[in-house]
């Protein structure tokens, strides 16, 4: 709905739902009422039309399997080892609000030792994993520090349609099918 719109709509629905337009014996108070009724309906619409931040406007980001940052990855710098990619929801701060900004969770592996390349027989164990994060700026954009491996606080990542692009020219494919073998043989998180 546009500005305008949303400006007729407030000063009608303002206009009607009051009694400042009806007739009254007490003239100066129906008239201060009505001045009353037009002032704020004014003052409402500026801040409908003026306030209203780009954001609001903005498509929601995609969280969870939804985006498309979300799933396994390629990375021909280490083939064949774990790179798995999350969009989560911010957290929750202490004043019960949450970032707009959803966050990017990141594990990989990089092979036994300083060996780029992995295999279905060199599986990590959890010890092994390296875990980055980061923001989601818009739906192909994010942010990821990587300075917990040595690298940038704020890489620029961006995803172009059938994966994760750097600024360095690395890019990290989306993989069609799951990557099972790339991760810790033990997962379970419960032990009884």
């Amino acid at each position: 709905m546009n500005r305008f719109a949303q400006l007729a709509i407030l000063l009608l629905s303002t206009a009607t739902t009051t009694d400042a337009l009806a007739p009254s014996t007490r003239t100066v108070a129906g008239r201060r009422n009505f001045f009353g009724v037009v002032a704020s309906s004014v003052a409402g619409a500026a801040a409908v039309a003026i306030g209203t931040p780009d954001e609001a406007n903005a498509a929601p980001l995609k969280v969870g399997p939804a985006s498309p940052f979300t799933g396994d990855y390629d990375d021909p710098n280490h083939p064949g080892c774990l790179r798995q990619v999350k969009v989560v929801g911010a957290p929750l701060k202490g004043d019960g609000t949450r970032s707009p900004y959803p966050y990017v969770e990141v594990v990989g592996y990089d092979g036994k030792e300083g060996a780029k390349v992995c295999s279905d027989s060199d599986r990590p164990t959890r010890d092994d994993l390296w875990r980055v994060s980061g923001r989601i700026k818009s739906n192909t954009e994010a942010t990821i520090d990587f300075s917990a491996k040595g690298g940038p606080t704020n890489l620029a990542a961006t995803w172009d349609g059938s994966g994760i692009v750097f600024p360095d020219g690395n890019k990290w494919t989306k993989s069609q099918l799951p990557t099972n073998s790339r991760r810790p043989k033990d997962m379970s998180t419960l032990k009884s």
